[in-house]
């Protein structure tokens, strides 16, 4: 894997731009993924309705999204080991997060007011 930080012009890379970076037709497919995916959860909130798994397919809808724009727009593909390490420890706290959230949500109807 070659050194992030290191933009230090070649030969043959006179300018200092990185050659590993990615393509803009695969970054054009992954925003328009992303586009589609956002464009299915409003989709889902108009016909699905308020059931009770709109929310858990939504939450999923969204997970997907932000691993694509972490992964791909955030450049995690050719990030270093402790780069991977925060985001998967964000991930990890979010996840609990997800997991009280959802606690809550799902047992509001037990409170008898």
């Amino acid at each position: 894997m070659s050194d992030p930080h290191n933009t230090t012009p070649t030969a043959d890379d006179p300018h200092g731009v990185r050659k590993d970076l990615d393509g803009t037709g695969l970054l054009l497919v992954v925003f328009v993924a992303v586009l589609g995916l956002a464009l299915a959860n409003v989709g889902i909130s108009m016909k699905m309705g308020p059931t009770k798994y709109t929310l858990v397919v939504q939450m999923a809808i969204a997970t997907v999204q932000a691993g694509l724009v972490a992964y791909y727009f955030m450049h995690l593909r050719h990030g270093d080991k402790v780069v991977i390490l925060t985001a998967l420890s964000s991930l990890f706290w979010m996840g609990i997060l997800f997991v009280l959230f959802m606690a809550d949500y799902l047992t509001r109807f037990w409170v008898v007011g």
